[in-house]
């Protein structure tokens, strides 16, 4: 493969989110594949200082060579990305992460729900341009950018790079572990704390495990929490006091991985009631680690999980219960959904699988 000059473009480079970590290991794989990688952004957390450049340092020729790759990474709506992407003569891939629908947060976030509805927008402008090809994290994220307009033939999937086995590497938490072992059962969901995420839904379907089947269990909710979407979290307290297992939900806050990479070791299922996913990277964590998962079929989770036998289509918190108490009392079924769940990973989400099929992006670009 020729090398290539390579631009990665995001509004927002930060460590440990699920874009970032797209970004910065995606810059990893072109790297070792003798591509020459810079990346730029407007907001760059101190963390990723050494490997970003500020957008507002680069000098306009810069995007006008068309033998370059500009690797646009979208997710929110941006006005500077959008300038570059509407005069650049590089040849550009539209990196589509997904952008939550508004409505999610219309009850409890004026601001959130203004920034997806501009992403949206951005969205519908940005498919217009021509000559884009469209690369979603999932045949879900395609299915939204045909939906507004982009051309079905233009569109590819490549899931999107994380730091898993990174984290496998991580030293336990020993506070973490002491906390979480004994005869209870652990439940667990990672992501932050936000209305797309079906807290709610998990909060149901635990309460009626606790009551019908264990009461020695836990929800444990390991994710960063907003303070501007406080009303949000208030009414997930609220629905757990009513459900009265309130003293069995935790909250965690901001994680270090060390304390992630234990929580997916103490957990006996990993329980994602999502509503709107765009890929879902926990789910591949968890598959990594191999936590049986039990999930609600909705969006891409479909996808990630593959032939996962243990993701259920229909919502019904007694199905999602009754399903959670199958695999904790049965050792072979847990061991068999954490053999596949690991087999999964490494047939469709491990580093080497992921770079060959960059690869593939990269070629087809410059055809």
């Amino acid at each position: 493969m020729r090398s290539r000059n390579i631009h990665l473009v995001v509004p927002n480079l930060a460590p440990y989110d699920a874009v970032g970590n797209d970004v910065a290991q995606m810059r990893i794989a072109l790297m070792e594949s003798g591509h020459v990688v810079r990346v730029f952004s407007e907001a760059i957390d101190p963390a990723c200082a050494s490997i970003a450049d500020p957008i507002d340092r680069v000098p306009r020729d810069l995007w006008k060579s068309s033998d370059t790759i500009l690797i646009y990474h979208h997710s929110i709506g941006w006005p500077r990305g959008e300038e570059i992407l509407f005069n650049t003569d590089n040849k550009v891939i539209l990196r589509y992460h997904n952008i939550t629908p508004a409505h999610f947060f219309a009850p409890f976030s004026l601001p959130f729900t203004e920034a997806c509805e501009t992403g949206i927008e951005s969205t519908k402008r940005i498919v217009k341009l021509p000559n884009l090809l469209f690369v979603g994290a999932s045949s879900y994220n395609c299915q939204d950018l045909i939906s507004y307009g982009a051309n079905p033939d233009a569109c590819s999937v490549l899931p999107p790079f994380h730091l898993t086995e990174e984290l496998g590497r991580e030293m336990f938490d020993i506070e973490t572990v002491s906390r979480y072992a004994g005869a209870t059962v652990n439940i667990l969901f990672v992501g932050g704390v936000k209305p797309n995420k079906g807290h709610a839904h998990a909060i149901s379907a635990f309460a009626e495990y606790h009551r019908n089947y264990n009461d020695r269990s836990r929800l444990i909710f390991a994710g960063n929490m907003d303070e501007r979407l406080g009303k949000y979290l208030d009414s997930l307290k609220s629905l757990a006091r009513h459900l009265r297992v309130a003293e069995h939900i935790i909250f965690t806050g901001r994680l270090t991985n060390a304390q992630i990479k234990s929580l997916y070791v103490s957990a006996d299922i990993f329980l994602c009631a999502s509503e709107h996913e765009g890929f879902c990277v926990p789910l591949v964590e968890s598959m990594y680690f191999r936590v049986p998962v039990v999930a609600w079929g909705n969006t891409a989770v479909p996808e990630t999980m593959g032939d996962y036998s243990a993701v259920i289509q229909k919502w019904d918190e007694f199905a999602f219960a009754a399903q959670i108490d199958r695999i904790v009392e049965d050792a072979e079924i847990a061991e068999h959904l954490g053999t596949t769940g690991r087999r999964r990973y490494q047939e469709a989400f491990s580093p080497s699988v992921l770079r060959k099929q960059l690869d593939g992006i990269i070629d087809e670009t410059v055809s």
